[in-house]
């Protein structure tokens, strides 16, 4: 079932005391805060401060980083062209989907350390809901952060997994990265 930012936020806000759930809980619970975010804001293009702030507190700090490189790339881009070319990304930059998704379900997380880093991949069943109706997955990328007894799950990257024409492919991380190269 798939539910919208509302629904989801008020289905996660009972789930925050239980503790014993495991940590691909724990990190199905941070995707959908992400993603609770990220639908309600409905923007697109690399975020602007204010939408950048209020995911600090859900996404990496590697990503964060690469968010702010971009907004600073986009803003010489459009000083240097005198605002006369468009952005190097537009639409959002968090789905495959250029109009974005309306509403998710976080599906099946799976747990991974590689190279001494503990990472969850969780699968994200998206929708546009409209005239044309549009379903597709995307995976999003967590990473643990602090101790084990303190850890917290941050959104780290977004692999796109949408298969039209279209579809953003790749990664979030590389779309900014591809930005972030085009104005060095």
């Amino acid at each position: 079932m798939i539910r919208s930012a509302f629904l989801s936020l008020a289905l996660l806000l009972p789930l925050a005391g239980c503790g014993d759930a495991g940590p691909e809980a724990d990190a199905s619970r941070a995707a959908a805060v992400f993603y609770d975010i990220v639908l309600s804001e409905r923007s697109g293009g690399v975020p602007g401060e204010d939408l950048r702030a209020r995911l600090r507190p859900v996404i990496s700090p590697d990503l964060d980083s690469l968010i702010a490189q971009a907004a600073e790339a986009e803003r010489r881009h459009a000083e240097r062209t005198n605002n006369s070319e468009p952005p190097y990304l537009q639409g959002d930059i968090f789905s495959s989907l250029f109009e974005g998704p309306t509403a998710y379900e976080i599906g099946p997380c799976e747990r991974k350390e590689e190279d001494g880093a503990t990472f969850t991949r969780c699968e994200v069943m998206l929708v546009h809901e409209g005239d044309d109706p549009v379903q597709w997955k995307d995976r999003v990328i967590l990473s643990a952060n602090g101790g084990p007894d303190e850890r917290r799950w941050l959104v780290d990257d977004i692999q796109y997994g949408g298969d039209w024409d279209f579809a953003m492919k790749g990664s979030l991380k590389e779309s900014l990265r591809a930005v972030i190269a085009e104005e060095e």
